[in-house]
């Protein structure tokens, strides 16, 4: 993915922690559908939304 997307490894790799910057929606919907997958913006939108969400009191349990 870094490599489709013209990022070094770690950058895209640090993503997993810190999330995706918004920013950067089109270019990995491009490196997807390059690889043949199918992703909208609203599938990101979606994604982050639930990264972002602070943990449920059920899930701290």
């Amino acid at each position: 993915m870094a490599r489709d997307m013209g990022e070094k490894y770690p950058t895209v790799a640090a993503w997993k922690r810190r999330g995706i910057p918004a920013r950067r929606d089109a270019d990995v919907i491009a490196a997807a559908r390059r690889r043949g997958v199918d992703l909208t913006y609203e599938q990101i939108g979606l994604a982050r939304a639930a990264f972002l969400a602070p943990e449920s009191e059920e899930d701290a349990a």
